[in-house]
């Protein structure tokens, strides 16, 4: 994890809609806390606390970061643990 703020102009990257597939998507009723690898456009992988907030069996969206610095981006389910 980093303690360098990134940069506004840097954007995290999200899985595609077709890496996501077709599953179904489930969408948390009350988000989990987890830790997340986010990779950002700029090719730097930083882990951050975030929550859960919908799932599929292959990937998970997490939303980290305070308003209006909030993010939100699809990563591997495999990048994921609770925390």
């Amino acid at each position: 994890m980093t303690d360098v703020p990134r940069r506004s102009t840097r954007q995290p990257r999200s899985l595609t809609t077709e890496q996501l597939g077709r599953e179904n998507t489930v969408l948390a009723a009350e988000p989990a806390r987890v830790n997340a690898w986010v990779l950002w456009e700029d090719g730097v992988e930083e882990l951050v606390p975030a929550e859960a907030v919908a799932w599929t069996q292959r990937a998970v969206k997490v939303r980290w970061g305070v308003p209006p610095h909030q993010q939100e981006s699809w990563v591997w389910a495999g990048a994921v643990t609770r925390s």
